[in-house]
């Protein structure tokens, strides 16, 4: 049986991912400019919103975080304002901090941007680059078991800013590899031994021809030169190049060739971060055992999400699969109430009309198709509440349902006419309907005039309920003492 990237996704959630790197805050002061200073030739810029998020290594355990990964950190920042806000950020994605230490010998780092109408003006950073001490090493050396047990992959994220010594990328590197774990590294500077014996190191083109030392590399044959010598020198594994408008290239050591992926088209709104989302992407895929070309793929599907927001952003697991529906592949019509909620914006966004119906669907009939035919006219996208078992228990009594909620989605989910499905709960829908915001909520005829689950908050938001015929003499109930009087206790 295919299975489906929905279900491939949902691995991420059983991965734990140790990151250690140079951690720091991003600080964003966004506003309008709309002259130039009478100073300097540069524009003046009214400040109206002051923000920060995790930046560095921090942005990739964002990234990790927003893909389901579970969290273990290894750090040294400031005993400042800073450092405590940067701990306080990943505590709230429910990173383990064991391994996490402030400082008063370390300056966290800070940058920030400035930003008019969503486009970057100024960045500044204030920052202290010094060395990780041997003392810090050494006490994350006598601690090895415990910092390793549990853990599914390494992740290395080096600035440049002195946390990955080449004392510490030795100890993380060796102690994985010995216990079998896998060492993804995005790496900086031109000494790649300090990431010897890493299974994956994902450049960016620049930064790999700075590597060998060329001032360029202009052809393809040149990049899997440079690339191929980098794995055989340091004993790594595979070099992952990220080339921008020409996408990725992998190079597996002592390989006669490259494997080409191209970029996936979409806007591109803001750079920053991307090569953390493709390094976490890529981590959990590798982590979860997909094949080398997914993991590739699904990187690539990850940066071309985050290039289209501004700032630092990240990519859900659901952001992903959106994409690769509008690329021609499988749909999972059978969703959670929040994965839908980020499906409902993108196609609001896109002006589409979203209809809501909802019902049991047990012994799915001729009755059930016609509604949803019906339902499915009032808009563009048809999405289908299903009640739980639970819930049609405590409404029809302990002998029902007749047929399981997976079976009953099953089944729905091959109706042409319906494009998405979500089990609730709860009695009614109106909890889910608040999620979902849809256009229009369909209910057949019975319900006309009679206070309805959900309708109020649809009108109050812009929409309308709208009520269908509904076929006369189909109805699960019938159907049921229709085969008790057929079969009586024979049955």
């Amino acid at each position: 049986m295919t299975i489906r990237i929905e279900e491939r996704l949902a691995q991420f959630d059983r991965l734990t991912v140790l990151v250690a790197g140079d951690f720091m805050i991003d600080q964003y002061l966004s506003g309008t400019s709309t002259r130039i200073s009478p100073e300097a030739p540069v524009p003046v810029v009214h400040i109206k919103k002051t923000f920060f998020r995790l930046g560095g290594a921090g942005n990739v355990v964002r990234n990790l975080a927003a893909l389901g990964a579970k969290l273990r950190v290894v750090l040294e920042v400031g005993d400042d304002a800073n450092g405590a806000m940067l701990i306080g950020e990943l505590a709230q994605l429910g990173a383990d901090l064991t391994y996490a230490r402030q400082t008063p010998q370390v300056c966290t780092s800070v940058k920030t941007r400035v930003l008019a109408q969503n486009q970057q003006l100024l960045r500044f950073d204030e920052e202290d680059i010094r060395p990780v001490s041997s003392e810090w090493v050494e006490a994350l050396r006598l601690q090895a078991d415990s910092l390793f047990s549990g853990i599914d992959m390494v992740l290395l994220s080096d600035y440049g800013k002195g946390a990955l010594t080449s004392e510490m990328t030795a100890f993380l590197i060796n102690e994985a590899t010995s216990r079998g774990i896998g060492v993804t590294v995005d790496p900086k500077g031109t000494d790649y031994s300090k990431y010897a014996g890493a299974t994956v190191c994902t450049p960016n083109l620049k930064e790999l021809i700075e590597a060998v030392g060329a001032d360029r590399l202009e052809t393809e044959d040149a990049i899997y030169q440079a690339a191929e010598t980098l794995c055989r020198q340091n004993n790594i594994e595979y070099m992952l190049t990220t080339r921008s408008e020409k996408g990725m290239s992998l190079q597996r050591k002592g390989a006669a060739q490259k494997q080409d992926f191209p970029v996936v088209s979409k806007e591109v709104i803001d750079v920053t971060g991307a090569g953390d989302t493709v390094i976490a992407a890529f981590t959990l895929c590798y982590g979860a055992g997909f094949p080398l070309e997914l993991c590739c793929k699904l990187a690539n599907v990850a940066a071309s999400i985050v290039v289209s927001k501004t700032g630092a952003a990240t990519a859900t697991r659901e952001e992903i699969c959106a994409v690769l529906e509008d690329m021609g592949h499988e749909r999972c019509k059978i969703r959670t109430a929040d994965a839908l909620r980020t499906v409902v914006k993108q196609l609001h966004e896109a002006g589409k009309r979203v209809v809501f119906t909802n019902g049991c669907f047990d012994l799915v009939h001729a009755g059930h198709i016609s509604s949803f035919r019906q339902a499915k006219a009032f808009g563009d996208v048809l999405i289908v509440g299903v009640n739980s078992d639970d819930s049609i228990r405590r409404i029809k009594g302990p002998r029902r349902p007749i047929v399981g909620q997976q079976a009953r989605l099953a089944l729905l989910e091959a109706l042409d006419m319906v494009d998405y499905l979500v089990l609730f709960d709860e009695d009614t829908p109106q909890t889910l309907i608040e999620q979902l915001c849809p256009d229009v909520m369909v209910k057949g005829k019975d319900w006309e005039g009679k206070s309805v689950a959900g309708g109020e908050f649809v009108r109050a938001h812009g929409g309308r309920v709208e009520f269908i015929e509904l076929e006369q003499g189909l109805s699960t109930t019938q159907i049921i003492e229709q085969v008790l009087r057929a079969y009586g206790e024979s049955i």
